[in-house]
């Protein structure tokens, strides 16, 4: 997949493409099957599919937050696009000039002269331009004008809930801590990733060392402790984890702790990815040290009976 970092003075030289538009914050299941789509579409009819996408996501840029809102990084998205085998990924600066674009100028400006798009596929409830002025319709009107076709697609449906798959309802899951309705959404694990960096090291005074790892900008879990699985190397290994800011000891920062059952090796300034399972419990401060180590062998109990361990 090739990478296009673009802002409205940019160059952009490839032709004919069928080209998908949205934030694509999760590539939850909807998003996967209009991803088949694009990719058949462009197959069926010789074009470059592509995704049209924005850094940061404009909600994070209207409301100024530290960005802490997104239900995957921006390094995972390329990643899991390019596995789903999208050709190209244009990534937009969202910033003020292009927030002030009016939805006649964006598509005259970044769809037609831009882009030169020959295919459209979106959302039929997909808004653009200032105070998202422009929609679909509008989009179909000026299709003949400049030489695209439009294809708009309603939102697909979880069979069994029969509620539309949703970022916006998967972010507040994973902000209950409900990971099992996450799973379903997104057709896989939720995960945090990043380098195992050193802590107080507590935990080995009960002989139970945990790999701490520092939350990326993504949206964070509910405080607690889950059952959870951890990728190394290639690897699957069953553990558990807290997430939190640890105010039995005092801890100020938040931070993601992991034990990893049975293994046994130096892991500092590797990578892991922890996938969440399962919410066992929400963050607690205890009166001392000894009653939070026997409240930690209750946890891993109930996380070795959900792994079967």
């Amino acid at each position: 997949m090739k990478l296009h970092k673009l802002n409205l003075k940019k160059h952009f030289e490839i032709k004919n493409l069928c080209l998908c538009i949205g934030n694509f914050d999760g590539i939850h299941k909807g998003h996967q099957f209009v991803i088949k789509k694009i990719i058949k579409h462009s197959r069926d009819f010789k074009m470059k599919s592509a995704i049209m996408t924005f850094n940061p996501h404009p909600k994070i840029f209207f409301k100024k937050n530290d960005g802490a809102f997104n239900i995957i990084t921006s390094d995972y998205k390329k990643l899991f696009l390019n596995s789903l085998g999208i050709q190209n990924y244009i990534e937009y600066s969202f910033n003020k000039t292009l927030s002030n674009l009016s939805a006649i100028e964006f598509i005259k400006k970044v769809l037609v002269k831009q882009l030169n798009v020959r295919k459209i596929i979106v959302g039929n409830d997909f808004r653009f331009g200032k105070n998202r002025s422009g929609d679909t319709k509008l989009l179909k009107s000026l299709s003949s004008k400049y030489n695209y076709k439009l294809i708009s697609i309603s939102h697909i449906k979880n069979n069994n809930t029969n509620l539309k798959y949703s970022s916006s309802a998967i972010r507040k899951n994973i902000e209950k801590g409900q990971f099992e309705k996450v799973t379903e959404a997104l057709g896989r694990r939720w995960q945090i990733n990043g380098k195992v960096i050193k802590g107080k090291q507590k935990a080995r005074l009960i002989n139970f060392p945990t790999a701490n790892i520092r939350p990326g900008k993504q949206i964070y879990p509910k405080k607690g402790v889950y059952c959870v699985n951890v990728l190394f190397k290639g690897k699957k290994f069953k553990g558990i984890a807290n997430f939190g800011e640890r105010p039995t000891i005092h801890g100020k920062n938040l931070l993601l702790e992991v034990h990893i059952f049975k293994f046994n090796r130096d892991i500092y300034g590797k990578e892991l990815t922890v996938e969440f399972l399962t919410f066992i419990r929400p963050e607690k401060k205890y009166r001392d040290f000894k009653t939070l180590t026997s409240q930690i062998q209750k946890d891993v109990n109930k996380a070795k009976k959900y792994h079967k361990i």
